[in-house]
C-alpha cells in the first residue's frame, strides 16, 4: 500500500509539469480548404523592455481537418505585449495597436493581447 501511495504521489507531482509544457491555444483560424491554424502561448514573462509589459513566445501548428495531418512549426516566435493604454503587440519591431475591448477572435494579435492581459486573477 505504501508503494502505491508513493507512486500516485509521484504521478500527481509530475502531471502539472507535463501540462505546463503544452502551449495554451489563444487563436485558431479555419480556412475553406479544411486547414486549421492554431497559435499557442508557450511562455509569458514580464519584460524589462521599456514600453512593454510582457515578452512572450508563440508556437504555430497547422492541421488538415480532413486527413488529420499535422505540421508543427519548429520555430518559436517572439512578441512583446503592452497591456496599458494604448494596448499593443509588437512583432519584429512593428507595433500593432489592438482594441482593449470588443469580441476578438478575428485577429491573432488581439487574441494574444487578451490571453496575456486579461488573464483572470484568482
Amino acid at each position: 500500500m505504501r508503494h502505491l501511495a508513493s507512486a500516485l504521489a509521484a504521478v500527481m507531482l509530475a502531471a502539472p509539469n507535463a501540462a505546463a509544457e503544452e502551449p495554451v491555444v489563444f487563436h485558431t483560424a479555419q480556412f475553406d480548404d479544411a486547414t486549421v491554424v492554431s497559435l499557442g502561448l508557450v511562455s509569458n514573462m514580464m519584460t524589462e523592455r521599456p514600453g512593454y509589459d510582457y515578452d512572450v513566445i508563440i508556437s504555430l501548428w497547422q492541421t488538415d481537418s480532413r486527413s488529420g495531418a499535422v505540421y508543427s512549426d519548429p520555430g518559436k516566435h517572439r512578441a512583446l505585449v503592452k497591456c496599458g493604454d494604448p494596448a499593443m503587440v509588437s512583432v519584429r519591431g512593428v507595433d500593432y495597436t489592438v482594441p482593449a475591448s470588443g469580441a476578438g477572435g478575428e485577429d491573432w494579435k488581439t487574441d494574444l493581447w487578451r490571453a496575456v492581459c486579461e488573464t483572470p486573477v484568482s
